[in-house]
């Protein structure tokens, strides 16, 4: 990457450098993007983007995501595009690269930095994400750990476990790394996973797994309950991207290392701005790191570990929009009622009953944001006898009504 001479910096420096150079523009800039909004990093980049435009100088902009039936741009010059934005989408190199206008490159610097060599780039700091994996799973107290690297072997899924690697040697532990197959077995999954079953089989446990994304986590989480390992119980599992629609339809829900998605657009959108204004000559590298660490279920900290509590929980997660009792619960842990309230109230500070109420609230939560099925149907579906006490329990722990509560939400989405 440095081989075409990019500087780092910080944008705000960048950006203060050039204060002194003045260039107008003459029209509204039109600018192409290249952006799959099918993940969410594409739509939290998309949405930074969109908010520097809205609070800046106006942009026509044309949005190419590759979907089925869309409609593309064979020549950027024809179209009197000025700018161009580009992440992850290999397939436009060419088209790119013959239009010869300012490019920001948004993460996967190794696709684009010989076909671009005047393109600039925001990238993800995979040293962030490295480290800031190694001190989550470090303050969660476990003690042996090991990274997922992923498929393609990519540039950031490399420097990741270096990272993460380097910051758990600093604190005197040690990292396992698995790595696919190679030909063309690494785009085999069936053939992969096999020998990630054989590699997981052999590790010390409990032990605390990095994986280089989330896809790759969802992976990991298949292949343990494959190999009869429980999660976190014998694995805790911390995947990146916190693509939403992955972490919370697993089970158990999938912890993952958010990156600053949306400060990255915005980045993007702020340094092309300067190069079609001609306030910068001189391709730039700016990286953008860690937003926050989503922690669900599969990194439970092990003091919270208990292979009988983790039965329990399973079981009401699979069983909670059904009529189950606490003596339910507790013969599927294979204990007694007693012992089973016990568990969850020395490892979850709470009991049965409200870990059963917490999980219901939550799915009558989603299904009220998500959908406009009726209420008295939704409060079925969630596992309560009737609306009225769906009704009356969701007031006492919400403080709105299920009406108010949808009827905010959509206000803010809509």
């Amino acid at each position: 990457m440095e081989a075409c001479g990019p500087q780092r910096y910080s944008l705000g420096l960048l950006l203060k450098e050039n204060l002194t150079m003045k260039s107008l523009l003459q029209k509204k800039p039109r600018v192409v993007l290249f952006l799959a909004t099918n993940e969410a990093a594409g739509r939290s980049k998309l949405q930074g983007i969109l908010r520097y435009v809205h609070s800046h100088t106006p942009w026509n902009i044309h949005l190419i995501e590759n979907r089925m039936g869309e409609q593309k741009l064979g020549d950027l010059r024809a179209w009197g595009a000025t700018g161009v934005i580009v992440a992850r989408m290999p397939d436009s190199v060419r088209t790119i690269a013959r239009a010869w206008i300012p490019t920001i490159v948004m993460d996967s610097p190794t696709l684009y930095v010989n076909r671009l060599p005047k393109a600039s780039f925001i990238t993800c700091d995979s040293d962030a994400i490295g480290n800031a994996g190694a001190d989550f799973l470090i303050q969660q107290g476990y003690k042996n750990f090991a990274y997922v690297a992923d498929a393609e072997k990519w540039d950031w899924s490399v420097q990741r476990y270096r990272a993460f690697a380097a910051r758990l040697r600093q604190s005197g532990y040690t990292c396992k790394i698995y790595s696919s197959p190679s030909g063309r077995d690494k785009s085999d999954w069936a053939r992969d996973q096999k020998q990630m079953v054989r590699w997981l089989l052999a590790l010390p446990r409990p032990i605390a797994v990095l994986a280089a994304r989330d896809d790759r986590a969802r992976q990991l989480l298949e292949s343990c309950q494959l190999a009869g390992l429980n999660v976190p119980g014998d694995i805790a599992i911390l995947g990146v991207d916190n693509e939403e629609i992955i972490c919370e339809n697993t089970s158990p829900t999938l912890s993952s290392i958010q990156p600053d998605f949306e400060t990255a657009g915005y980045q993007a959108a702020q340094l092309l701005e300067q190069f079609m204004r001609n306030n910068m000559r001189k391709p730039q590298t700016i990286l953008y790191g860690v937003k926050q660490i989503v922690a669900r279920e599969s990194s439970r900290p092990t003091w919270a570990v208990d292979r009988r509590l983790l039965r329990g929980l399973e079981f009401i997660r699979l069983n909670a929009g059904e009529s189950i009792s606490i003596t339910d619960i507790a013969r599927h842990m294979n204990i007694s009622r007693r012992m089973a309230e016990l568990l969850f109230r020395r490892h979850l500070d709470h009991s049965i009953h409200e870990e059963i109420q917490q999980i219901r609230l939550d799915r009558l939560k989603k299904s009220l944001q998500e959908t406009t099925l009726p209420i008295g149907l939704i409060s079925g579906q969630c596992g309560y006898q009737t609306e009225m006490h769906a009704k009356r329990v969701f007031k006492k722990h919400v403080g709105l009504t299920m009406s108010q509560f949808r009827k905010r939400y959509q206000k803010t989405t809509h």
